[in-house]
């Protein structure tokens, strides 16, 4: 007899009757104030009363959330569908109705409560039954945990190690076998008995988990509810054909994988992007989980091609592809980048994402557009946008670092997509990047005015000086943009409160800045500024400079309000030509 075998007939009363339709497995904050674990029937059809859903880091978020969407798509669908709603006026229904559908929601979950079992003996919900390796053994389930320190992915301030994993319940493996799926490395895993692409006992994936290979953007509503109405799409079968499934409906998994298509949203939603299988050990209080089985699992075959219905994230045209394909254009995913908050790169999340715009440089999330055709819905609403994403270092076999951020996504701009209020907010954007950029100049030309030229300590001026301003505008920007709309001022009205906003924050930093130098950089000193041309730099000059560069934004800001905002930080030049 196998430990598997030892560990279902152990207890099946406990461990195998682990449901996630009705056992409370995630922690939501309500709307009262209290806290409640809850099931998925209990969360979709208590949805209204949840204000947010209150997981273990912010990453779980997404794949927590595109689950609950897979299942009411399903409830909802009619024959020969995958899902619904299939048209405007079937979400607009739900909208008015101000609540799930209990009844086909129910239904749903019942016909299908067998495959939402945890630790079901021959259908575990998304792992392998009886999985093994050659040297059956199992890992810490540290390989689940992202800053938990495992194999070589060991963060610098982990408090677990492999000889000492944490134990977890089973409805936290729940919510972190989930996570797995979505943002796993794509470090060596180990290879599974039954995976004819397994090597020498081990398994190699090649990429990182679907939403590792992205940077999630999701709107968030007042309730959960509202997040799920938001992020509901009107399914049609570009993006959803009829054999467009969740993976719980496709049949059991099995240790083999592939390199694939996704067939659609739904699949791409509930995508197994792991073999994996959690190992049980009984506890006073029910079952627990330490170990667990994480080898390769299905991998997405070209990222390209989830434009036509990835939801979730912006893109942009991206030439080395377009080269490398052969055809275009060709878009790939717009990752957030570390330290830079959600707001500055809100050009190619405001950029349209429809394919009748096919010479556009960016592409905005598909899940904007589904809300700017509703914003006449919306009016009132107060919508967050969310930003998710993992930086990998080492050939995405470790994790770095986490991103998490959100802004306030106003109606007005959603509803004036290509109009004065999307053209106010991004022309606020690339406001604030022109003063840092003014400023980053600054306090490099300063430094060279007292003697520096080394450029690894240039660079950190610079990126000190932009780190501070944006440090004074970030609660500013995110209070000036929640009231897009919302009041009786104007688009350039509130676009000329911005920039003097802008201006002041600016200079006031310019002026501290001016007054530290020391006397040698008053005096200055002649810097080469090309092969035959030297020219003398000091702060009065420096001062000068700045204060034109700042006039030249100004008066450049009318005629660059159709130019895209860059997501890439603007480039410094320390002596003006």
């Amino acid at each position: 007899m196998t430990r598997a075998d030892v560990e279902y007939r152990m207890s099946d009363s406990t461990i195998a009757s682990f449901d996630l339709v009705d056992d409370p497995w995630l922690p939501c904050l309500m709307t009262d104030g209290g806290t409640e674990d809850l099931g998925l029937r209990q969360v979709l059809l208590d949805a209204r009363r949840v204000r947010e859903l209150s997981l273990d880091v912010p990453t779980q978020f997404p794949p927590v959330l595109r689950l609950l969407l897979a299942i009411v798509h399903r409830a909802l669908r009619q024959p020969g569908t995958s899902g619904g709603p299939r048209s405007m006026e079937a979400w607009e229904h739900l909208w008015a109705l101000g609540a799930l559908p209990g009844g086909p929601i129910s239904r749903y979950l019942n016909e299908h409560r067998e495959r939402f079992r945890l630790f079901h003996p021959a259908a575990p919900f998304m792992q392998v039954a009886g999985l093994k390796t050659a040297s059956a053994e199992a890992k810490p389930i540290t390989q689940l945990i992202p800053f938990a320190a495992t194999g070589n992915n060991a963060p610098l301030f982990s408090a677990t190690r492999d000889a000492d994993p944490p134990l977890l319940t089973c409805a936290e493996a729940a919510r972190w076998l989930l996570h797995v799926h979505a943002w796993d490395t794509s470090g060596t895993k180990t290879g599974a008995v039954g995976d004819p692409q397994a090597k020498a006992g081990k398994s190699y994936p090649g990429r990182t988990g679907p939403l590792g290979q992205l940077g999630v953007l999701v709107p968030v509503g007042r309730t959960l509810w509202h997040t799920l109405l938001l992020n509901l799409l009107v399914l049609g079968d570009d993006i959803s054909p009829a054999d467009d499934l969740p993976s719980w409906e496709a049949g059991p998994l099995t240790a083999e994988w592939d390199e694939r298509h996704p067939r659609g949203v739904l699949d791409l939603y509930t995508w197994p992007g792991r073999r994996v299988r959690l190992q049980t050990e009984p506890a006073a209080d029910g079952a627990r989980v330490r170990h667990a089985i994480v080898a390769a699992g299905d991998r997405i075959a070209d990222v390209t091609t989830l434009i036509s219905f990835e939801p979730h994230t912006a893109w942009r045209r991206n030439e080395t592809q377009e080269k490398k394909l052969k055809r275009a254009p060709v878009y790939m995913p717009v990752r957030h980048q570390p330290g830079r908050e959600l707001w500055r790169g809100l050009g190619p999340i405001l950029a349209q994402a429809r394919a009748d715009r096919p010479s556009a440089q960016e592409r905005g999330p598909r899940v904007l557009d589904h809300l700017a055709d509703r914003a006449h819905l919306l009016r009132g609403e107060r919508i967050l946008l969310s930003g998710t994403g993992i930086t990998y270092g080492t050939r995405a076999a470790v994790i770095e670092e986490t991103y998490a951020d959100t802004m306030p996504l106003p109606v007005a701009v959603l509803a004036d997509r290509g109009g004065d209020w999307e053209a106010t907010a991004l022309d606020a954007v690339r406001a604030a990047e022109e003063a840092a950029t003014a400023l980053a100049t600054l306090a490099a030309n300063l430094a060279r005015a007292a003697g520096c030229d080394e450029d690894g300590l240039l660079t950190g001026r610079r990126r000190a000086a932009r780190t501070r301003l944006y440090a004074e505008l970030d609660s500013r920007f995110r209070r000036w943009i929640a009231e897009l709309g919302g009041s009786a001022d104007e688009p350039a009205e509130a676009l000329g409160q911005w920039r003097t906003e802008v201006r002041e924050q600016a200079e006031r930093i310019a002026g501290e800045m001016l007054g530290a130098v020391p006397p040698e950089a008053v005096r200055g000193r002649d810097v080469r500024v090309d092969r035959e041309r030297y020219e003398l730099i000091n702060a009065p000059r420096a001062e000068i400079w700045f204060n034109a560069a700042l006039r030249k934004a100004a008066a450049r800001a009318t005629s660059t309000a159709d130019q895209p905002v860059s997501q890439e930080p603007p480039r410094d030049e320390e002596v003006p030509a």
